[in-house]
């Protein structure tokens, strides 16, 4: 089993910090780029019968289809206890917060932007270890 991270920012600056951040870190070499929860819910569609791990670093507000809305369809996906996501947002209202958590693949949430320090916890994580 593989882990592949996956960052899903519809900003591109922070899209390209957030690569170099989990390359330098050596979270991940190789990071999935995706713009919206939609791109993303395709993508975990389309391999919901592998048996690899995801880590999605997943931002709030997009458009398209929004964090949120991507938490919400998860659970519709064969493979969804496989899929850990950290809610990386720029939002400060601990009622995001609250509400990230209601969601079962919810497993952290840092503010913008992701740092190596952030990167060097995750990997402490018993999902990380075990992938």
């Amino acid at each position: 089993m593989e882990l592949k991270v996956l960052i899903v920012d519809d900003n591109d600056m922070i899209l390209f910090l957030h690569k170099e951040v989990l390359e330098m870190s050596d979270l991940s070499q190789n990071p999935l780029i995706f713009s919206n929860g939609k791109e993303t819910f395709d993508y975990l569609l389309q391999t919901q019968q592998s048996e690899d791990a995801f880590l999605v670093l997943l931002d709030l507000d997009m458009p398209i289809m929004n964090g949120f809305g991507l938490l919400e369809h998860l659970s519709e996906l064969e493979n969804s206890k496989n899929i850990y996501v950290v809610i990386v947002s720029s939002s400060v209202d601990e009622k995001d917060k609250i509400k990230s958590f209601s969601f079962s693949n919810a497993i952290d949430f840092i503010e913008k932007p992701l740092t190596i320090s952030d990167c060097e916890r995750l990997k402490e994580l018993p999902f990380f270890k075990n992938n």
